[in-house]
């Protein structure tokens, strides 16, 4: 499992190496994805975490997903992704993510036209707001509860309750439950 020290240490590192790449430079980016550059060169010095709506502006004005944009050990994708040794994005580096992280199960790869998390949501925990972007998702709640928001509409959702819907429409959700709830994710194509 992937440390949020881990995460943070590099995750700046990364964000440069990719804005680098595509010959960017912070005001250019900082303009691209609606942020200040005084932000995005704390994110890349890692003296600031960005907000998962945030994250999801630079990896758009990157033209990649946040898949992308964090750092991994591994040479190459996985086939078997096992317990234990799956990435892990928690509120400590999703600021703004109250109660929330989110367990990769699926390594993405260049070309992959879907990724897949968990998204484990504390008693109380919410999305960083609602988001649109296009594709589409599967959600299927494996415990607890969560109100999921479609636009201008809140739908209870119980473990076993599942849904599906396009991506440009906004999309949040929040745990008014007294218990954890899991959420298995699935984008396609890729956004996290």
């Amino acid at each position: 499992m992937m440390q949020d020290e881990f995460l943070s240490e590099n995750f700046g590192r990364r964000l440069h190496e990719l804005r680098s790449a595509r010959k960017m430079t912070l005001s250019s980016l900082a303009k691209s994805c609606d942020c200040s550059v005084a932000l995005l060169s704390k994110i890349e010095k890692g003296k600031a975490r960005p907000s998962l709506n945030t994250l999801h502006r630079i990896a758009t004005a990157l033209d990649t997903n946040i898949g992308n944009l964090l750092p991994t050990e591994r040479a190459q994708p996985a086939i078997i992704v096992r317990n234990g040794d799956r990435p892990i994005l928690s509120d400590g580096l999703l600021r703004g993510r109250d109660g929330v992280q989110l367990e990769a199960l699926s390594v993405l790869a260049p070309g992959s036209s879907f990724q897949v998390n968990i998204h484990h949501v504390a008693v109380g925990g919410r999305s960083d707001g609602c988001i649109t972007h296009p594709g589409e998702e599967f959600v299927y709640v494996l415990s607890g509860e969560i109100d999921l928001i479609l636009g201008d509409e809140t739908t209870r959702m119980s473990a076993g309750d599942a849904a599906f819907f396009a991506s440009e429409i906004p999309h949040g959700y929040a745990n008014p439950g007294t218990v954890p709830a899991a959420v298995l994710w699935l984008n396609s194509p890729p956004t996290f």
